[in-house]
């Protein structure tokens, strides 16, 4: 190492200088693996639709202890923002974590600008409280838009232990799709919704979720994750029936260790930390009209930050 960075004396250091050396990357990379399980390699990545991208990363040491439900926090650059994303899936032979985003603002613009065999600057975790599993027998997953991607390894890791799963997915459009032929092979019931009826069923998730309800399906527990409206309706939906029902918050989160109290949530009257108390709670117990009006908080300024990379993309491209 001495022969090639002469003057690296720390891995964050190298990490750095390498962003910019690719060459000299990869030949690290080969010659010191266990430095290099914290370079953090983006091997796949793959539109969804138009605004979703999978990026698979390598990330061996966060593979080998993430369980569906925990989240990772990432920084694409060395100047970029740290901000959350659930891991959708996870190969703990490969060594690698899969991530589904959606590109809505700035952070996420950023990302999407690398590309495979680049390098992720900072990726962290496995974070968060694990989805509870374990004694479920019978279990409707019900994932809206994007939230699907973190649907889908809850689902999947029930399918595997036994359980019958019962997913009911949602999107506004045919064209925003995603994760089909995965939900199917993880579901022994698969239902698709959409708010136009461009495919599947026209309606709402929670229609199909009342509707198997009635039809005498009598479920253990009913796991909800998407857009926080769409958790708070099927919430009130199963509180008709007492099904107990959890749902994963995505609030505003900045460290991610429960020291900035930045995501904080109201839970049965109490103030609850997604970050290292979720992000998986009682959906009945959750101030969802809170949580929302929270969520809105920074939005001027997220508009201002999309604005800015948007224009520095164009820079850039020119």
């Amino acid at each position: 190492m001495k022969e090639i960075f002469p003057k690296m004396d720390t891995n964050l250091d190298l990490h750095r200088k390498m962003w910019y050396d690719k060459e000299k990357f990869d030949y690290f990379y080969q010659k010191n693996k266990q430095e290099a399980l914290f370079m953090f390699k983006i091997v796949e990545k793959k539109s969804l639709n138009p605004t979703v991208t999978k990026m698979v990363v390598e990330a061996p040491l966060i593979a080998k202890k993430a369980e569906p439900g925990q989240f990772i926090i990432f920084r694409a650059k060395e100047d970029s923002e740290r901000i959350p994303l659930t891991i959708s899936d996870f190969d703990r032979e490969a060594g690698t974590i899969t991530i589904i985003y959606q590109i809505v603002g700035g952070s996420t613009m950023e990302l999407d600008t690398l590309n495979e065999g680049e390098y992720i600057h900072d990726f962290v975790g496995p974070l968060g409280v694990p989805t509870h599993t374990e004694g479920l027998k019978k279990v409707a997953v019900v994932g809206g838009g994007v939230g699907c991607a973190i649907a889908y390894p809850v689902a999947k890791k029930l399918h595997e232990m036994g359980a019958e799963v019962h997913s009911i997915v949602g999107f506004r459009n045919k064209d925003l799709v995603i994760l089909e032929d995965e939900f199917k092979g993880a579901s022994d019931k698969y239902v698709m919704m959409t708010d136009d009826g461009s495919y599947g069923e026209k309606g709402l998730v929670t229609d199909a979720l009342e509707k198997l309800i009635q039809e005498g399906n009598q479920y253990d527990e009913v796991i909800a994750i998407g857009p926080l409206i769409m958790m708070k309706f099927v919430c009130l939906t199963t509180k008709k029936y007492d099904i107990k029902t959890m749902v994963s918050m995505n609030p505003i989160m900045i460290d991610g260790t429960g020291m900035c109290g930045g995501c904080r949530l109201t839970v049965g009257g109490e103030t609850k930390f997604a970050c290292v108390d979720g992000p998986d709670f009682d959906g009945h117990q959750v101030d969802f009209d809170e949580a929302m009006h929270r969520g809105t908080m920074y939005k001027e300024f997220e508009t201002h930050a999309r604005e800015a990379a948007c224009n520095l993309l164009k820079k850039e491209a020119k």
